[in-house]
């Protein structure tokens, strides 16, 4: 190695070493104070170098890579290309990076460096290295604590929001956008356009910012209240202030969606309801049931024991007397008729004998023997000339026309007419049965064809019946591929019409045996 005058650099200028009585500072400076040529050998490098990273200042002096060959792996390509390229155009830079020290460890430094010029070249650097190893293991630890703080954020079921005093949002998690249906939320943003972005999301948004205007009035109110959104979803809303060393710096708002558990909650409530209804409407059908059984019991008990007294007597018994008892057993058949049809009906198992049945002989038969039904009612009858044949069960279809006659009798006490009529309509077949009674109103017209309607709805007295005729004949007519219907007003009397598909020629010559 040359030789070179005493207190000259390489260069020709004057060394740290020879710069007086400032070697003692410059080796007391919190960092490695350092001077290299363009090509990054170094030519000066103080003692914090060797008290830092362990390497005898020579070494840094002798080797013209060192620097280069301490750097980190990771660091050593982009930190010393960076450096040669601000060293090219003459630019002071700052960067920082990781060294390997002579004991293994890595050491963080933040290098300052200043390009001296002459000539338009550089000719010599002059720079600082400063130890940020804490820094950068506290800013690491910071931001470990952050990412983790962010994702036990976005990990939660909760959409959190917190926001300062000033009303600008300071955090906010993922599931927070996802509930609210919102992107791009940024800090500092104002969460006046926040909640002008919600507003038509609310059912009641009268109430929600009622409610956020108080809690911001009243800065260390907590609160909690349900938010019903116009999809149908359901939130809860929880609110408490945010307060850092006892101070209130802002408000947390936490929202979470229960709409299944509220959903839940109100089918169950609506089933305890329905489960109410029904053990009302049981215990007024077996109320109704014991009144209407009982009913028949009663005079045919008496018209038996007169019988058997006239036997007794040995008296010749009188035919009105045995009508009279066996009016009461029809009766009471027909009671457990309705019983034993309403069961089948509930069990899906009331059987149909399919044949062509003619309507228009069905509709005669009835109107001849309506007479009969009663002696204070008029028929009148409006049949087509043609005849209309479905296919059906005859005796199940009489049953239907025959208790839409005996409701019309029942339910027009004052007597009147009673209207019959058979026509075509679309390919159906329609049956009506009119009345001049007392009417159905529109709000039970909804439940008429219920089973138990009239057992819930109607008085015993005057107008007896289990409340299953309808409902029975409801599922005959459907069981038939028909439908039925009712037309009503209180008051005005009541026509209930039945429709069946007709059965066209070509299936009616088929269907015959």
């Amino acid at each position: 190695m040359a030789e070179r005058e005493p207190g000259l650099d390489a260069a020709g200028d004057v060394s740290p070493p020879a710069r007086g009585g400032h070697d003692a500072r410059v080796d007391n400076v919190d960092g490695i104070v350092w001077e290299a040529d363009p090509s990054l050998h170094f030519t000066f490098v103080s003692k914090q170098a060797e008290r830092l990273l362990g390497y005898p200042v020579e070494r840094w002096l002798t080797e013209p890579d060192f620097w280069v060959e301490h750097l980190h792996p990771d660091d050593r390509d982009w930190a010393s290309a960076s450096c040669r390229s601000a060293v090219e155009q003459r630019l002071p830079h700052e960067f920082e990076y990781r060294m390997l020290a002579a004991d293994g460890s890595v050491v963080w430094l933040r290098d300052l460096v200043t390009v001296l010029c002459r000539d338009g070249r550089a000719y010599r650097l002059h720079g600082l290295m400063v130890d940020v190893t804490e820094q950068r293991q506290a800013k690491e630890r910071l931001e470990q604590t952050v990412s983790l703080l962010e994702a036990t954020l976005d990990s939660t079921a909760d959409g959190l929001l917190v926001v300062d005093q000033d009303g600008h949002i300071t955090a906010r998690n993922r599931q927070f956008e996802q509930l609210w249906g919102l992107t791009g939320l940024t800090a500092c943003a104002q969460d006046t356009a926040l909640l002008a972005a919600v507003r038509a999301k609310l059912k009641d948004p009268d109430a929600f910012f009622s409610r956020v205007q108080a809690l911001y009035e009243q800065p260390s109110q907590e609160s909690f209240d349900i938010v019903e959104l116009r999809d149908g979803r359901v939130l809860e809303r929880y609110s408490l202030p945010q307060r850092r060393r006892g101070l209130i710096t802002g408000r947390v708002w936490s929202f979470r969606d229960v709409t299944e558990r509220v959903h839940a909650q109100r089918m169950q409530e609506r089933l305890l309801d329905e489960a109410h209804e029904a053990i009302r409407v049981r215990d007024d059908f077996l109320s109704i049931a014991a009144h209407e059984l009982k009913t028949p019991l009663t005079p045919l008990r008496l018209h038996l024991q007169l019988l058997k007294r006239t036997m007794d007597a040995k008296e010749p018994i009188a035919p009105e007397r045995v009508d009279k008892a066996m009016a009461q057993v029809h009766r009471l058949s027909a009671l457990v008729n309705d019983l034993v049809d309403a069961t089948s009906v509930e069990a899906g198992r009331l059987k149909l004998q399919r044949e062509p049945v003619s309507l228009l002989e069905l509709a005669r038969e009835v109107c001849s023997e309506f007479r009969a039904l009663s002696a204070a009612h008029a028929c009148s009858c409006e049949l087509p000339q043609e005849d209309l044949v479905v296919m059906g069960d005859r005796g199940r279809l009489s049953q239907v026309l025959a208790n839409l006659l005996e409701n019309a009798v029942k339910y027009s006490p004052l007597g009147g007419t009673v209207r019959i009529s058979l026509s075509r309509a679309d390919g159906d077949a329609v049956l009506s049965v009119a009345d001049g009674g007392i009417g159905i109103s529109r709000e039970d017209q909804a439940h008429l064809f219920g089973r138990f309607f009239r057992a819930s709805n109607a008085p015993v007295s005057g107008f007896g019946g289990l409340g299953l005729g309808l409902y029975i004949c409801r599922d005959i007519i459907e069981r038939h591929g028909g439908h039925i219907w009712v037309d009503s007003e209180l008051g005005r009397g009541s026509t209930f019409h039945v429709s069946l598909p007709v059965l066209n020629a070509t299936a009616h010559r088929e269907a015959r045996p």
